[in-house]
């Protein structure tokens, strides 16, 4: 059984239809990176994973529960429990601004789960030192850079022990010298373990951490594979295309 499965997923905004039976699998030893054109779906598909896009049809499971059904009546079925299980980054931090950084990592944990406000901090810390933000706690989002705000933003979906991360074009935002550093920490936790969906343009970085890319387009996956075999030798033309336009390659 997949660790991550989505079975024939319909998703429409009104007439447009963005997904009509769209399938896809993980295991949990993956680090799976989809990319592909702009407007193909990719972020769509991660908010559908998160539970945040209401879908027509099909199913999403974790493990051996589904956690989000579809029904063409609009009332999606969403299991918040395992909903909880996953975490998710997206690629305008959404930190709250009057809340320190310490303040954005224990809200949801303290509130949403019931953990004692210093148990909360203390685990804090020890992610904020690990990130390399100790220094960090007690400032305001207003005063960090942006590569330190989407580090935070990492370290408060981790305060809730999620089985899965999503990652949403987290580095386009960032100037290039900021880059490196939130890469380096998704990079650590691929290099932990840690299941995860990422969206990227960076095809550097995908090929790096990916154990497997999935190309899609017009809401269809045209070509799955590893990333050595995707980016060294794809079997589809439309994937070579796209290589060669984002690549700028020859040939």
């Amino acid at each position: 059984m997949s660790f991550v499965k989505i079975d024939k997923l319909v998703k429409r905004y009104g007439s447009l239809s963005i997904f009509d039976g769209f399938d896809l699998a993980m295991e949990n030893t993956d680090r799976l990176v989809l990319i592909g054109p702009s407007g193909c779906g990719k972020s769509t598909l991660l908010r559908c994973m998160m539970g945040l896009e209401d879908i027509a049809g099909g199913t999403i499971r974790l493990g051996d529960e589904t956690y989000v059904e579809g029904a063409e009546n609009g009332k999606m079925k969403l299991n918040r429990k395992v909903q909880k299980e996953v975490g998710m980054v997206f690629q305008h931090y959404t930190l709250f601004p009057h809340l320190s950084v310490l303040g954005n990592l224990c809200l949801a944990p303290v509130r949403s789960r019931g953990i004692g406000k210093a148990e909360a901090k203390d685990k804090a810390m020890d992610l904020l030192t690990r990130f390399g933000l100790a220094d960090r706690a007690e400032f305001y989002p207003s005063q960090l850079s942006g590569g330190q705000k989407q580090r935070v933003a990492i370290a408060r979906a981790l305060m809730l022990d999620p089985k899965l991360m999503l990652f949403d074009e987290v580095t386009s935002a960032l100037d290039p010298e900021l880059v490196n550093e939130v890469e380096n920490t998704m990079m650590a936790l691929a290099e932990a373990g840690m299941p995860m969906m990422i969206v990227t343009h960076d095809m550097f970085f995908a090929r790096n951490i990916a154990t497997q890319v999935v190309f899609q387009e017009r809401g269809k996956v045209i070509e799955a594979a590893p990333p050595e075999e995707l980016f060294g030798n794809p079997r589809e033309e439309r994937t070579r295309n796209f290589l060669r336009n984002v690549l700028h390659i020859e040939g």
